[in-house]
């Protein structure tokens, strides 16, 4: 496997030599950066089209991509994430832009993935990349639809019926540093550091800007694994609703009550809480009683009728 990420002019260049060095450190997978010359000599309308060549720069069977303004912050194997028949990817925030982008070209809002983190392999994948490029140089609705190449991998992937394997957050963390939450989660791959501070990443590496790290919160990850593709049904008095906790750490809509989109369980004073949560805050916490039922033992952002609420799968 090899690391690929794209850094044309200097900005870009300069994000992408730390991001890199990040990687190599964290993960032990040496990257090559897409400069200048690659962009020159491609002969591309834009810098972010040489994504959709990254195996004609590469011999490696398998390539992990990530943006130049992600920062790697914590070690993990991207080689146990690989699958040979499928994109492996972050889902999209569920944001009223991505979630109309998606309705637009009929896609399925929970497979809509940010293009930020991709591991292909290059028998499954090369063709899609150049269909994708054909894609948006010739389709007359992308053209004055979207300039960049997240929706045209979207598209095509759907269209082609490849495989999707997403990962949970924590491998591709949108908009980090908006929140306490994002802090307190020991997070893989940060998609930038501060969202109001271009210069974050770069004055990260260079000893200017200390995130307020506080990494407290530990993933169970086995009890996490009993609970994904799974519907849970929580009971409020006599009102039941059911909520399905997808593979990815992600909720299916309709959401949990107050924006719930994401779900994970953490280990606590010697107890299992499965832990609701928006973008950025905690909503609700439960605590495992049995096999297959948890009681609610903490709501910060919203207040349900009942205080006795429960819940079982």
């Amino acid at each position: 496997m090899v690391g690929i990420t794209i850094g044309v002019g200097e900005y870009y260049s300069r994000l992408a030599k730390y991001a890199a060095q990040a990687v190599e450190e964290k993960t032990g997978v040496k990257t090559t950066i897409l400069g200048d010359q690659h962009f020159a000599s491609s002969g591309l309308p834009a810098p972010h089209h040489l994504k959709l060549r990254m195996f004609d720069f590469v011999d490696d069977e398998s390539l992990l991509y990530f943006d130049a303004d992600m920062v790697c912050l914590n070690s993990w194997k991207p080689a146990y994430c690989a699958r040979e028949d499928a994109v492996v990817a972050v889902a999209e925030s569920a944001r009223p832009l991505h979630v109309r982008t998606a309705q637009d070209w009929e896609i399925p809002v929970e497979e809509y993935f940010n293009a930020g983190l991709l591991i292909l392999n290059r028998k499954c994948h090369w063709e899609w990349l150049r269909e994708t490029e054909r894609f948006v140089l010739t389709d007359k609705k992308f053209a004055e639809y979207d300039p960049y190449d997240q929706a045209a991998l979207n598209i095509t992937r759907h269209r082609l019926g490849l495989k999707l394997e997403l990962l949970d957050r924590r491998y591709n963390w949108i908009g980090y540093g908006s929140s306490r939450l994002s802090y307190e989660v020991p997070v893989f791959l940060a998609h930038g550091l501060h969202p109001e501070n271009k210069f974050a990443n770069i004055d990260f590496f260079e000893g200017r800007y200390k995130p307020p790290f506080q990494w407290h919160i530990e993933i169970n990850e086995d009890e996490m694994n009993t609970l994904k593709d799974r519907i849970f049904r929580m009971k409020v008095g006599d009102t039941e609703r059911r909520i399905r906790f997808n593979n990815d750490a992600t909720i299916r809509p309709p959401y949990f009550p107050g924006a719930g989109q994401y779900w994970f369980i953490r280990n606590r004073a010697g107890s299992s809480l499965l832990t609701i949560c928006s973008e950025g805050q905690i909503l609700q916490e439960f605590k495992k009683t049995q096999v297959g039922s948890w009681n609610s033992v903490q709501r910060l952002e919203f207040a349900m009728a009942n205080a006795s609420a429960g819940g079982h799968l």
